[in-house]
């Protein structure tokens, strides 16, 4: 548990790259959808391995500076609960719809969670850091938008999505987010965690960092 404690990012960096070799072999057998599905599914390993490894100090950014922690290595968010929030999040949430690809509501939490990421990185966490980037906005950028928006284009214009796929599938990514990422970053919160973050992950910086 130690090691995968330790390593997960770097082993999601390693599914990320392996997934899309084989997506690329494939290409041709994928359908559209399927495609975009798997893409953004090594978005949110990539995304991940920003925070946690290169370069690394989401930690830092999330209990120092968001809140304000007097224990920023290890509270509210600590290794552990970090490493258990995000498997969930990358090899459940994001890898599901992958294999149901026409349960489109399915897909729609992961994608607009994507969309999310940017009012999260982009904008409420500039703010409180009073920076232009945080980590975790690149792969925001450069993969969840532009995945999302193009995941979004297909739906509409060949009419996949019902009435109901929008409805449910807005409930679901709502649900998701209160429990992933509002609820399911505190939840095992402990000030003496001995799962402590490392001085990398927390980047000088954002020790300092006062409001």
């Amino acid at each position: 548990m130690s090691n995968l404690r330790k390593y997960w990012p770097d082993l999601g960096m390693l599914v990320g790259i392996v997934t899309l070799i084989g997506v690329w072999i494939n290409r041709h057998q994928l359908s559209e959808i399927t495609l975009l599905l798997w893409l953004s599914f090594i978005a949110i390993l990539v995304h991940q391995f920003e925070e946690y490894r290169w370069p690394g100090t989401f930690p830092g950014l999330f209990n120092r500076v968001i809140f304000n922690s007097s224990e920023p290595d290890r509270y509210p968010l600590n290794a552990q609960s970090a490493m258990i929030i995000n498997l969930v999040i990358a090899y459940v949430f994001y890898l599901l719809p992958v294999f149901f690809p026409a349960v489109i509501w399915l897909a729609l939490g992961p994608i607009l969670m994507g969309f999310f990421q940017f009012i999260w990185h982009g904008i409420f966490a500039n703010l409180r850091a009073k920076t232009l980037y945080n980590p975790g906005l690149f792969a925001v950028i450069a993969l969840h938008l532009p995945i999302g928006g193009w995941y979004m284009h297909d739906i509409v214009t060949q009419h996949l999505a019902t009435s109901w796929d929008w409805i449910i599938g807005i409930i679901y990514f709502v649900i998701a987010v209160y429990i992933l990422i509002i609820k399911g970053n505190t939840w095992l919160k402990n000030s003496c965690s001995p799962y402590p973050f490392t001085n990398k992950q927390m980047g000088s910086w954002f020790l300092s960092h006062e409001d």
